[in-house]
C-alpha cells in the first residue's frame, strides 16, 4: 500500500511540474484574454437582447474593426490593438459565427436548405427544331 501512494504523489508531482513549466511558458492565448477582457467588462454570453452580448457586443466589433451595435449598452473595453491582431492571426474567425464562416469559405448559408431539398430549376418545353424555308415557287410566267 505503501508502495501505491509514493507512485501517486510521484505521478501528482510530475503533472504539477508540468503545468507549471507550461505556465511559465507563457503559452500564447490572445483570443482567451480578448474574451476575458470582455467578460471583466461586464459582457455576457446570451445577453444579446439585453445589449450586453460577449460575441456580438463585444468580440466582434472588436475583432472587425467595427462600431458597436446601437443596442449595445455597455462601451467597449480599451484593448491593446496588438492583443487584436495576434488574435486574429491565430484564429481569424473568432467570434465571428457560423453564418460569416461560412460565408468566408464560400458556402450556403445556414438558412438556405440544401440543394437536394430546392425545387428543380423550371423546364423550358422542347422546341422544335427550325423548320426549313418553304422552298422557292417557280416564277410564274407572263
Amino acid at each position: 500500500m505503501r508502495r501505491s501512494e509514493i507512485c501517486i504523489a510521484a505521478l501528482a508531482a510530475l503533472i504539477a511540474g508540468t503545468a507549471a513549466a507550461a505556465a511559465q511558458q507563457g503559452l500564447p492565448k490572445p483570443c482567451a484574454a480578448l474574451r476575458q477582457v470582455c467578460v471583466q467588462a461586464g459582457f455576457v454570453p446570451q445577453g444579446a437582447r439585453a445589449g450586453e452580448g460577449l460575441i456580438v457586443d463585444c468580440i466582434r466589433p472588436l475583432m472587425q474593426n467595427i462600431p458597436q451595435p446601437q443596442r449595445a449598452t455597455k462601451p467597449l473595453p480599451a484593448v491593446d490593438p496588438a492583443l487584436v491582431e495576434s488574435c486574429r492571426a491565430q484564429n481569424p474567425n473568432f467570434g465571428m459565427g457560423n453564418a460569416a464562416q461560412q460565408r468566408m469559405q464560400g458556402q450556403p448559408s445556414a438558412m438556405q436548405p440544401p440543394p437536394s431539398m430546392q425545387a428543380p430549376p423550371p423546364q423550358l418545353p422542347p422546341q422544335a427544331a427550325p423548320a426549313e424555308p418553304p422552298p422557292a415557287a417557280p416564277p410564274t410566267p407572263r
